[in-house]
This record gives C-alpha cells, sequence and structure tokens, in this order.
C-alpha cells in the first residue's frame, strides 16, 4: 500500500468502518472503556465549569454591588465580603461622624451608608399560624444615594402587577421588599407584616408593623432577600442612632494607585479597615482554591485511570486478534496500515468517551452545583457551574489527545508482529 492509496478517501473511510467493526466485536469491553473515559470528561468538564462559573458569580455579584470600595469597622475582610454579597450581617458598627468626615473626600465620586440589621418575625405570608420563628435581613438606606449607587434597581412590573414605590420620606412603617423576601413572604404591595427587634441595650423586644409600599425585580444580588427601611428609622428600631455597617463607594478614578492612596488616609483612623472589592474577589476564590485543588487531583486520578483502561482494552484486542493481524500481514498490509488501524481505534473510542462525558456533564451541571452548595458557603449568589463550548471543545481535545497517547504502545506492538509468528500464536 502505497502513499497514495493511503491517502485516498476511500481507503481512509475503509480504516474507519474496520476501526468501528472492530469495536462493535466486542460491545461490553468498548462500552466500559468509553465509559471510563467519559466519567473522567464529566470530572474535567465539571471543574472547569466550576472554576469558570465561580469567578463569573464572584464578577457578576460584585459588579452588582455598584461600588467599588467598602469602608466598615474593623474585622473579618471575608465576613463583610459574605455580608455584601449574600445579605449577612455583621456585629461591629460605624460611628456616624465616620460617614461625614469621609463623605468629603476629593476622590470620591459617590458614597451610601448603609445599616444592616436582623430581625425576628413570626410565620409566613404563606404559613401565618406557623409557629416557627423567621429572620428577615433588614437594610436601612438613603434612597437617593442608593439609587445613585445601583441605577438598574426597578420595581416589579407585569401584567395586572402593581410594583410599588419607595417609602415617602418621614415614614416609619414603610418597607420596600427584595424579590424573593416578596416570595418566600408571598407578599404584595398593600400588606402588612409584623417585625420583632431587640434594640442595643434594652432587655425586650420591640415588634413593629410593617407596611409593604414596593418590591423589587430581581436583581441575582443580596438586595432580593432584603426588606429596606429608611436609614434612620432602621438605626431608631435597632437602638443604634448615628451608626453605619458600611458606606459603600465610587471612586472617581478607580485604579490600583488611586486605591492605596483612598486606603492610605482612611486606615489612619483606628475603628475602620477598608477593603477594596478586588481583595474581595481575591479573598473569595482563596477560599475555594483547596476545594478547587482537591477535585483537580480526583480529575487528574480519573484521567489516569481511563488512560490505563484504554491501553489495557487496546492490547487485549490486539492480542485476540494476533492471528487476523497475521493474516492481514501475509496479504500484504504494511506495518503502518496496521498501526493506523490500531491507533485509529483507540482515538475513537476516547472521542466517544470525550462526546458522551461532555453531554453528561451538562446534563448533570445543575445536580453539581446543587451538591456543591450544599457543602460549602460559595459566598455568592447565582450559578456557579458555567460550562461553555470552549470548555466542552477542550475536554474533547483533550480526549483525543489522551487517545492518541494511549493508542501508540498497543498500535506498534500490532504492526511488529511478524506474520509467521502471528499466526502461529493465534492458532
Amino acid at each position: 500500500m502505497n502513499t497514495q492509496l493511503q491517502n485516498d478517501p476511500f481507503i481512509l473511510r475503509r480504516y474507519f468502518v474496520l476501526a468501528i467493526r472492530n469495536l462493535r466485536r466486542r460491545l461490553v469491553r468498548t462500552g466500559l472503556t468509553i465509559a471510563g473515559v467519559a466519567l473522567a470528561v464529566t470530572v474535567a468538564v465539571s471543574l472547569g465549569g466550576f472554576m469558570l462559573g465561580y469567578r463569573g458569580a464572584i464578577d457578576k455579584s460584585i459588579d452588582m454591588l455598584g461600588f467599588q470600595v467598602m469602608i466598615m469597622a474593623k474585622g473579618c475582610p471575608y465576613e463583610a465580603a459574605t455580608m455584601m454579597l449574600k445579605g449577612g450581617t455583621g456585629l461591629l458598627y460605624l460611628p456616624g461622624e465616620i460617614y461625614d468626615s469621609v463623605r468629603n473626600d476629593a476622590g470620591i465620586e459617590s458614597i451610601t451608608p448603609i445599616f444592616v440589621g436582623v430581625a425576628q418575625k413570626q410565620g409566613s405570608g404563606i404559613r401565618e399560624d406557623s409557629s416557627e420563628k423567621n429572620f428577615i435581613i433588614i437594610s436601612g438606606i438613603e434612597v437617593a444615594s442608593y439609587k445613585e449607587m445601583k441605577p438598574w434597581i426597578n420595581f416589579k412590573s407585569g401584567q395586572g402587577f402593581d410594583g410599588g414605590r419607595w417609602f415617602s420620606p418621614g415614614s416609619r412603617n414603610e418597607v420596600v421588599l427584595g424579590f424573593e423576601a416578596a416570595e418566600y413572604e408571598q407578599r404584595k404591595v398593600g400588606d402588612t407584616f409584623f417585625a420583632t427587634i431587640t434594640p442595643a441595650g434594652k432587655p425586650e423586644p420591640v415588634q413593629h408593623e410593617l407596611k409593604v409600599v414596593g418590591i423589587l425585580d430581581r436583581t441575582g444580588t443580596q438586595d432580593d432577600g432584603t426588606v429596606f427601611l429608611p436609614l434612620d428609622v432602621t438605626r431608631e428600631y435597632f437602638g443604634r442612632p448615628g451608626q453605619l455597617t458600611i458606606l459603600g463607594i465610587k471612586l472617581k478614578q478607580f485604579n490600583a494607585v488611586n486605591m492605596r492612596n483612598f486606603e492610605t488616609r482612611w486606615l489612619k483612623l483606628p475603628e475602620v479597615q477598608v477593603v477594596g472589592l478586588q481583595q474581595v474577589k481575591n479573598t473569595l476564590v482563596g477560599l475555594v482554591a483547596t476545594a478547587q485543588t482537591m477535585i483537580a487531583a480526583v480529575a487528574i486520578i480519573a484521567i489516569i485511570v481511563a488512560f490505563i483502561g484504554v491501553i489495557n482494552t487496546i492490547l487485549m484486542s490486539v492480542y485476540e486478534r494476533t492471528s487476523e493481524i497475521g493474516i492481514m500481514k501475509a496479504l500484504g498490509a504494511r506495518r503502518d496500515s496496521i498501526f493506523q488501524l490500531i491507533w485509529l481505534e483507540t482515538v475513537m473510542m476516547c472521542l466517544a468517551g470525550g462526546i458522551f462525558g461532555s453531554i453528561m456533564a451538562v446534563i448533570g451541571s445543575d445536580l453539581v452545583e446543587k451538591a456543591i452548595k450544599s457543602v460549602a458557603d460559595m459566598g455568592v449568589s447565582g450559578s456557579i457551574v458555567q460550562i461553555t463550548p470552549a470548555v466542552i471543545g477542550y475536554a474533547i481535545l483533550g480526549a483525543v489527545i489522551l487517545g492518541f497517547f494511549a493508542g501508540l504502545y498497543p498500535a506498534w506492538r500490532a504492526s511488529s508482529m511478524r506474520p509467521v509468528e502471528a499466526i502461529n500464536k493465534g492458532n
């Protein structure tokens, strides 16, 4: 068989047909090998989707905060990040005079003060008679500066649905609900409910009747699960007049130099810490680095096992077909023809495993995401597994490369057989 024949499309098509026929002759063994490759690819694609999706979720959550820098009382930066990204609450508060000082900084474009607290509520909108104690997150805000920081916030709208409005100036019991808070509570504009708050320094809790005047559209951030009250009213209810939880800040020019200069100006205050959102991102990514390393190790082990399984399958096929290969060589088949046939069988199995594994990863992505969120708090909202065509493409390419290398030794072994010895061994 000369080079011209080998490159002929008809001959190449015959190679594929013969390779598929050989693989189908040992269907169970072929299927198990493909399943092993598919499992390794599923793990690899899921890992790639998690790494890509988690970073994307962090970027989205941070962008949707609306500000670039946070000023808060000294504490754990991750605790602060979780508070803003997931709606948790801290126990440390800023004195009000710090806000008055910081707002005059020449490098600030805009600033919004926020007070976060947790209130207790009896029952829910679904089961008002429930004796179970529920908690709601209350954010005290200044509407004007908050809307300036987050211009994308809108009230929920739809056919026959009244999204309402922001609370009136001077109101003391009007609240605006985030999308998920309204869904969970089964509230609509005009409804009322009771929240119990224990003011700082007071032993007895106080019950407040709150009226829903607005429901926000979904944002995919911590705002969705939040109940909003006027800033001064919230501080009064929690017994912390003049205090704040966080100052959200946008700088006029946000870059590393301006951020460092801003930190230098305000870190001189003993009770203040300045947290840039890039620092928050690095902190959150670092927290799951160990988990990602462990998952990567599992993926590598799965790939090694699949690699060994492919080699074993093809070698067994070569041994079982020793006589057949000997006859082919006796009839004039060249070494490179035998090599190409066995190598092609290996690559085809790995390609099939790569395709099936990618499909399994896409189908099971929601299950993977739920499993990850059930065992670890990722510190962000939204999807953390994002399987893109590029991830799938790299995974399938990797499977083909696996087949390329796994098929080298079995193909060489088959092509090196002497015709007479191969026929005798087969008999």
